[in-house]
């Protein structure tokens, strides 16, 4: 039995039935066909989400006036009735599986990147004021490459149109003719986004919105265009066709922004001119790095919930709300009436089956989002839609599982992400698999890691759970050996036993206070190795109770055993500025140690995908990290250490403790091993080459599909 009573019982917008409460979040995917087209790769990308049991699916950023006031290059296009039937074959589809489709409606004004690609100016409601940005130091060339495509063009021009009447007509005729088009399409309802910067929000939002006409000044003149859109729509697409639009809650991180009161005041305004429901989102200073994860993608888990509780409280119709909301507490606001519907985004590119496992009492068993951005990161470098737990998402077309055509004996070597992937792929394809951990534990390094990132412990419980689940042989404290290969005799290999690392060669490197990850690793497990001393035995004897109360891989077991080896002194300097040493550091620093950084290149956050290194990097700002690029290591004294600055100067900081973050590479040695066996070897995630969580799962998945 399902414990979701409220978030799965039925729903209406207005004359729409809908078969729960949880729905696909609009979000850019990249997804679509060149030249705006729905094509088979964005068909079955909504289609799994559908047949893993969501209510409606809304299709995002659905450019109305194509390409004019587009913003994505491979942007779902309703401009002309050429689009129907492409449109009409995703609604088939999704139909097909007892969901709803809705299509989000956007003209991006500032944000269409495909009007300064091709030369034409900007459609705004004022000339916008420029701000400086933050973004840049944080992005590694090849990043900074893709993000400038749409600017590389010969055409390419920044420019604005200061909006005209005529342009306005223009707009809501647009924004009616695509509606039109989506009913005709079989599409269930419109989404209208007022939101995030796009044109209606531009209008909505006093610090961009500096008329003193009929479209700007108070309130009710800020949200005219918004109305006339609704009331255009309705007119010519009937009062019972559902219609609804998206809004900011509040802008964030913006002098004279929306404020919630404004949110509640336009929110009535659009009840009465006929919308069926409320979106409630946010928005923030988007020349800010960390404004996507204050608003958009929200890092604060359940971040938008009390702006659509006061729009709630201020509407009669439905509201609907966005943001890291965890399923428990879905229905508990729907219960309390605080919300009526929950839009899911990244949980549903994780696990498109969520709904049905809910409904089926299967929760433990859903795939967890772990909150890296990989999704959205992606489409800020121009690229489609991926998740760094799902190696499916956005590759839905061409990665169908099939019975293998034998099923064969697999052993696999290391019990980390890519591993137990693998090992779950090859099971579900028919493979007998054994899976061999040399540690008393599944997880590999994401289990380590998830003592300062916790949701990197929940993939971890659902990867070994599929173990279970799924029947693999799991052999804990066992190593893959030639030996082991000769007595069981397997048809293929599959070694995935983490990276190796090494120190380089300067004085100091192997003096007490100077740990690597290894040592890390060997003092908050207590396994590998003597680093900690007695804080290695305590912490055994720890791992040994959680273990036996069922309790090992708790996130607050985690982080209890994460305070046993706070013996680490309190200025710590880190060597090496990836993604382990970014999220190391703002652990550390939470717990008050003084912490420095030191990067050898230009570049903090390798590792970290875009959207989350901003988020990380501010963050460790805040805590008083001190981050130092073009910081060479130079050597190591007792409680000091030595680099050298970019301008060839050395400087010394003090350090009790030195963490070696960097020195991780391919570990071919294993594998080289094992070929002597004479079976066929495969080498996956970090043991042929770093690729964190997100190569493993994909390399896992790929190899398994393969087999």
């Amino acid at each position: 039995m399902s414990s979701f009573d409220h978030l799965l019982s039925p729903g209406r917008i207005g004359g729409m039935t809908l078969r729960n409460r949880i729905f696909m979040s609009p979000m850019g995917s990249n997804t679509a066909d060149p030249e705006g087209y729905c094509g088979e790769r964005l068909r079955k990308y909504y289609a799994a989400r559908a047949e893993g049991g969501a209510a409606l699916l809304i299709m995002g950023s659905v450019a109305i006036s194509w390409p004019v006031g587009s913003a994505n290059f491979r942007q779902v296009a309703i401009s002309d009735d050429r689009f129907i039937p492409g449109l009409k074959a995703v609604a088939d589809e999704v139909h097909a599986h007892g969901a709803r489709l809705a299509v989000q409606l956007q003209h991006a004004g500032l944000t269409a990147m495909n009007d300064i690609r091709d030369g034409r100016p900007l459609l705004t409601p004022s000339v916008p004021v420029m701000k400086d940005g933050d973004m840049g130091p944080y992005l590694f060339p090849d990043e900074v490459e893709r993000m400038s495509t749409p600017y590389s063009s010969p055409a390419a021009k920044l420019g604005y149109q200061v909006a005209t009447e005529e342009d306005l007509a223009w707009v809501i005729s647009e924004f009616a003719m695509a509606a039109d088009r989506a009913k005709r399409a079989g599409i269930d309802a419109v989404e209208l986004h007022a939101g995030h910067g796009y044109l209606i929000h531009s209008f909505l939002n006093p610090s961009v919105n500096t008329r003193d006409d009929r479209w700007g000044g108070s309130l009710e003149n800020r949200a005219r265009l918004l109305v006339e859109v609704i009331k255009a729509i309705k007119a010519r697409c009937g009062d019972d066709y559902p219609v609804w639009c998206r809004v900011d809650g509040i802008e964030f991180m913006t002098e004279g922004g929306i404020t919630h009161e404004d949110a509640c005041s336009a929110a009535q305004l659009a009840e009465a001119a006929g919308a069926d429901a409320i979106h409630v989102s946010a928005y923030a200073d988007a020349s800010k790095g960390e404004s996507f994860t204050v608003a958009h993608a929200v890092h604060t888990p359940a971040g938008f919930v009390p702006y659509a509780a006061g729009i709630k409280a201020a509407v009669g119709i439905p509201v609907i709300t966005a943001g890291r909301i965890e399923p428990e507490l879905a229905d508990d606001l729907i219960r309390r009436g605080s919300i009526d519907f929950v839009t899911m985004a990244r949980k549903l590119l994780a696990d498109p089956e969520l709904p049905a496992k809910l409904a089926t009492g299967r929760a433990a068993e859903v795939r967890p989002c772990i909150y890296c951005y990989t999704c959205i990161s992606q489409i800020f470098v121009n690229g489609t839609t991926q998740c760094a737990v799902n190696a499916r998402t956005g590759r839905e077309w061409e990665t169908v599982l099939s019975p293998a055509p034998r099923s064969k004996r697999i052993m696999i070597a290391g019990g980390g992400p890519a591993g137990m992937e693998a090992a779950r792929v090859a099971s579900l394809r028919g493979h007998k698999v054994i899976l061999c951990e040399k540690a008393s534990r599944l997880g590999g390094t994401a289990f380590f890691s998830a003592a300062s990132y916790e949701p990197n412990g929940r993939l971890v419980r659902y990867l070994a759970g599929q173990m279970s689940i799924l029947g693999v042989d799991v052999r804990l404290g066992t190593e893959l050996t030639p030996e082991l290969v000769r007595r069981e005799q397997p048809d293929e290999l599959v070694v995935a036993v983490g990276a190796s690392r090494t120190r380089a060669a300067l004085s100091g490197i192997d003096l007490p206070h100077v740990l690597d990850g290894d040592d890390l690793r060997s003092m908050l497990t207590g396994e590998g190795g003597s680093a900690g001393g007695n804080t290695g035995a305590v912490t055994r004897a720890l791992m040994w109770a959680g273990k036996c109360l069922g309790i090992l891989d708790r996130p607050d077991w985690m982080r209890a055993l994460s305070r046993i080896w706070m013996p680490l002194g309190d200025r710590i300097v880190m060597v090496g500025g990836g993604l382990v040493a970014i999220e190391l550091a703002e652990f550390l620093a939470e717990r008050g140690r003084k912490v420095t950084i030191l990067e050898e290149g230009p570049v903090l956050g390798a590792g970290l995908k875009l959207v989350r290194r901003w988020r990380n990097i501010a963050d460790c700002k805040r805590l008083g990290v001190q981050m130092l690029t073009s910081a060479r290591l130079l050597r190591i004294e007792s409680g000091s250490l030595v680099y050298g600055n970019a301008a060839g100067q050395e400087r010394r900081i003090p350090a009790d403790q030195v963490i070696l973050t960097s020195g991780a590479g391919p570990n071919p040695g294993p594998a080289n091993q094992l070929r002597a066996t004479g079976v066929p070897v495969h080498e996956i995630g970090d043991c042929a080459g770093v690729g964190y969580i997100d190569g493993a799962i994909r390399a896992g998945f790929d190899l398994a599909s393969r087999i």
